[in-house]
């Protein structure tokens, strides 16, 4: 028995993109029919840089295909360009290494470049902006010599080099980026953290030139973790480089994989791209490896639980196993057969049902045709029916609802008792936002990411609903101005409160106060910036333009 009998947070892909992966993933036919589907959908004028850095490997695959015929002037000279820039980066590079190599400077090339030399074996295939190299720290000084010697300069502003915790960038005459690791990875700046790297290590030949790049399951993990750090802007092109890796031979080794991600404490994001690699190419991670990976690790597991939980998803657990539910809530409890275990564990699955601070969900369990039959809710849901749903024969809907385990459970519904809204517009959009005062001001890096504590209340009457596959989302954002208020950039980075996940219908209660970490995006230039926030339903209004009034934040760019 495991305690998710299947796993449904997989991270989001466009349609674009899944139809373009699968082209290139699938067996026949099952590819061509995917490779359809994108070209009848994909505008080259608004197509996502991801997709784009993958177009070179369609047309390898597909250029004569006669489905390709339309665009396949484009595609050649996508080809071309990124055969032409990325032998430009990679030439460069060769130089450079070689220069650190002679001097005694051990290398070891990852990302990139190591996965299009010994698994692609073509460099437009697999196109990269910049070169990754990772180095011993004590060989730093000598190594930025070296590369100062061959006009290579740090990329940006004196001042960020000493903020810098794990790498520096560096770029030449060419625009070519060589990036110098001192350490592998942002998230783990840690003595000693890499030694496994370098041990597991294989030896390429890149043009007279024998050199280390990582060893296969490195790459993977490398690559899954660079791409869950921001999985809004998901750079999804990792996956077709992680199946080249995996299936280049038998005998991949996920435990060695996951034990490196635990030695950085990183399990929960090497989780989520696992479960977007086996949605792509279930055959090299099977399910029950997902399982036995997922059931090995109780930090992982509780934080999935306490998610899910908090959320209302609990449809998704094997409520058979309510002691195991518990001791993942309550760790401190001690055994989990004991009374004091059993009472912790069922006060803090209560408390986090209720807590406020998160969006809550409602499972939806439909027929062929798309009516509902069946819902999974929680009894505080109970209120809030009849402006999330059409009620139909359904008088009372508390009376059916079946107490299965903690006061929530299935309502079971016959045909035509309750269905979905014919439309989600909201008679009223408003909202409040509170920012504690320690908030109120920030300073961060030019160029630099950053984040700012604060709750956003629904203040109206009406429920914020997002339903499955909606883009019209709910969250929180910020205009850029000046001192003054002047205008500087409208749109911004967004920080949404709920998801559209599939076979739920997601909302905030009238009065629920949410918690939010709102993610920022400094300008590039120094000096002082006005955050004014706003909330805003995606594709649909901003809450400003109906006349809502929020708070703004003083930021400060350093350099």
């Amino acid at each position: 028995m495991t305690l998710l009998p299947h796993f449904e947070d997989v991270p989001p892909t466009s349609p674009t993109q899944r139809h373009l992966l699968h082209a290139l993933l699938a067996e026949s036919p099952q590819d061509r029919s995917a490779l359809l589907r994108w070209v009848e959908q994909v505008d080259f004028e608004r197509l996502d840089y991801a997709s784009l850095r993958l177009v070179p490997a369609l047309f390898k695959r597909f250029g004569g295909d006669v489905l390709c015929e339309p665009y396949h002037g484009r595609m050649k000279g996508i080809y071309r360009y990124f055969h032409y820039r990325t032998s430009l980066i990679a030439a460069d590079a060769h130089k450079a290494i070689r220069a650190l190599m002679a001097s005694g400077v051990d290398v070891l090339v990852f990302k990139g470049l190591a996965i299009a030399l010994k698994y692609h074996k073509n460099l437009a295939v697999r196109p990269m902006g910049d070169v990754d190299i990772l180095i011993r720290r004590e060989d730093m000084e000598m190594a930025e010599e070296i590369l100062g010697g061959l006009g290579w300069t740090y990329r940006y502003a004196p001042a960020k080099k000493l903020r810098d915790v794990h790498s520096h960038d560096y770029i030449n005459a060419h625009k070519s980026g060589l990036d110098l690791h001192w350490y592998a990875l942002s998230e783990s700046p840690l003595p000693g953290i890499d030694d496994g790297l370098w041990e597991r290590s294989e030896i390429v030949e890149w043009e007279g030139l024998r050199t280390r790049v990582l060893g296969r399951e490195d790459l993977v993990l490398i690559a899954m973790l660079n791409a869950m750090r921001e999985p809004d802007a998901m750079h999804c092109e990792w996956i077709f480089d992680a199946v080249a890796i995996i299936g280049e031979r038998p005998g991949f080794d996920w435990d060695l994989l996951w034990q490196e991600a635990g030695r950085r404490g990183l399990r929960a994001a090497t989780f989520d791209a696992m479960l977007l690699l086996h949605e792509f190419s279930p055959r090299l991670l099977s399910t029950a490896k997902l399982h036995a990976l997922f059931e090995s690790d109780d930090t992982l597991a509780g934080e999935k639980v306490r998610t899910l939980v908090r959320e209302n998803r609990t449809a998704l657990l094997e409520h058979s196993d309510r002691a195991r539910i518990r001791s993942l809530l309550a760790p401190s409890a001690g055994d989990p057969r004991s009374w004091m275990a059993v009472l912790r564990g069922k006060s803090a699955y209560r408390r986090l049902v209720h807590d406020p601070s998160v969006a809550k969900y409602i499972r939806c369990d439909t027929d062929g045709m798309g009516r509902i039959k069946s819902l999974h809710l929680h009894r505080h849901t109970l209120p809030w029916l009849s402006q999330l749903f059409r009620l139909g024969g359904l008088k009372n809907p508390v009376r059916p609802l079946q107490r299965l385990f903690w006061r929530e459970g299935w309502l079971s519904l016959r045909t035509g008792e309750m269905a979905t809204l014919e439309h989600d517009t909201l008679p009223e959009y408003r909202a409040r936002i509170e920012v504690p005062v320690e908030s109120k001001s920030l300073v961060v890096p030019a160029g630099e990411a950053g984040e700012v504590e604060l709750a956003v209340v629904n203040d109206s009457a009406h429920c914020w609903f997002v339903r499955e596959s909606s883009p019209a989302l709910y969250g929180v954002s910020y205009h850029l101005q000046t001192t003054d208020g002047k205008m500087l950039a409208w749109d911004q980075p967004r920080t949404y409160f709920m998801n559209a996940r599939s076979n739920h219908l997601s909302y905030v209660a009238p009065g629920q106060k949410l918690v939010c970490t709102m993610k920022i995006h400094a300008p590039r230039e120094p000096g002082s910036y006005r955050l004014q926030l706003d909330v805003l339903r995606e594709t649909v209004l901003w809450f400003s333009s109906q006349g809502a009034l929020f708070p703004s934040i003083d930021l400060e760019v350093i350099e």
